[in-house]
């Protein structure tokens, strides 16, 4: 089965070496490396081209370069534009763990019936502790339940359901598994979870991060939008606001202690 992995890039000429060497190094071969490019000024994809040529595998690799809307249509973009069977979106900032990671991924869906796989990132954060996070697997109005950059969908899921919507910019994937589990809660409970090893490294500076506060506001916009702003919802989105202007006012005076031993009870590490 051949594995489609989606990078959007612009001006990652900074961390694009690591994504791709991560990918290079896979004992799993039978992939395609989709570089969906928005215009960057500084030199991503010449990087990119010269470690897919020093490899001579310069046909694994496909180039988008073209001005795009924002990383929702760039994710759109490398969708469309995918052959494989099995889309996975990986950012320019973030890798794959080990040279095992897309066997291990490939695996379950020798499974008809698993149509997405999923597992651990190791969130590697300097500032407030880097650990090894587990997906929350908890309802879907309290959070997110899986980690992003470990998701990978069959492709047949994006035919059938859609895309990711434009008009989120940060929480286009919580928005997706929300309307994955409004239009057919069974989907939701056709994953895999990878245990053990991480999949995927998640780099501290992504954009959710950095606008937090936004991604609160988006989350309630997605949850509206697919009729689950309940009880639930409301009380949940409570608590993570309170949580975040906690985080906030401890950041302003450099106190980080808090924040790290919260996060490794959190995911018990």
């Amino acid at each position: 089965m051949l594995i489609s992995i989606i990078t959007p890039t612009y001006n990652s000429e900074s961390t694009i070496q690591n994504c791709v060497q991560s990918i290079l190094k896979q004992t799993y071969q039978d992939y395609e490396h989709i570089i969906v490019d928005n215009l960057s000024q500084d030199n991503t994809l010449g990087v990119t081209k010269q470690l897919y040529q020093k490899a001579n595998i310069s046909q694994k690799l496909k180039i988008i370069c073209e001005k795009d809307e924002g990383i929702s249509q760039a994710f759109n973009k490398g969708i469309t534009a995918a052959k494989g069977d099995i889309i996975g979106i990986l950012n320019s900032d973030d890798c794959l763990y080990g040279s095992d990671s897309l066997n291990r991924i490939i695996s379950p869906f020798k499974n008809k019936n698993v149509n997405f796989v999923h597992g651990n990132i190791l969130m590697n954060d300097p500032v407030y502790g880097t650990n090894i996070r587990k997906p929350l697997r908890c309802r879907v109005t309290k959070a997110m339940p899986f980690n992003h950059p470990t998701l990978y969908f069959r492709k047949e899921i994006y035919e059938k359901y859609g895309h990711y919507k434009m008009d989120y910019k940060i929480v286009m994937d919580y928005e997706y598994i929300l309307r994955l589990s409004r239009q057919n809660p069974e989907i939701i409970k056709q994953g895999t979870y990878l245990e053990g090893d991480p999949l995927a490294v998640m780099n501290f500076g992504g954009v959710s991060w950095k606008r937090e506060r936004e991604s609160l506001k988006e989350i309630k916009k997605a949850l509206i939008d697919n009729q689950l702003w309940n009880m639930d919802a409301q009380m949940n989105l409570l608590v993570r606001k309170v949580r975040f202007n906690i985080k906030s006012l401890l950041s302003l005076f450099h106190i980080y202690k808090p924040i790290q031993w919260w996060r490794r009870w959190k995911w018990k590490n």
